[in-house]
């Protein structure tokens, strides 16, 4: 059994002295109970690199194949930001620097996941979540 969250959570307080506060916010959270989770990690130069996630395995040690990708988060470890998108046409980006975290619903169908050529080199790590 798996289940799990993809929560995303900003909160910013603007004061103004003591006495004004404006509270700005943005929220999303999708409880996951029905699906599969794909953890993808990796080291990448400076160059294009396509990323297979047909290699994980969940915790029972099966190799995890998802027919249908939902939901992606992205996070690039180099200071220079660095763009993941589905080479396979679909209209989707994500981009990342200094392990911040991007989250995206991706549409129908299946991704082939694509880390742009940039600056530095860093470490990728992305989850997918899906259908199996």
């Amino acid at each position: 059994m798996i289940s799990g969250r993809f929560n995303v959570d900003c909160l910013i307080h603007d004061r103004s002295g003591a006495e004004r506060l404006k509270v700005i916010a943005l929220r999303s959270g999708t409880p996951l109970e029905t699906g599969e989770a794909v953890f993808i990690t990796g080291t990448a130069s400076t160059s294009f690199k396509s990323i297979p996630f047909n290699t994980y395995r969940n915790a029972a040690g099966d190799l995890v194949t998802l027919s249908e990708q939902t939901l992606l988060a992205f996070s690039w470890s180099g200071s220079s930001r660095r763009v993941l998108y589905d080479t396979g046409g679909s209209e989707w980006r994500v981009g990342s620097s200094n392990g911040s975290v991007a989250v995206t619903t991706l549409g129908s169908g299946e991704s082939l996941l694509g880390l742009a050529a940039g600056s530095g080199t860093g470490t990728y790590s992305i989850i997918l979540w899906g259908a199996t």
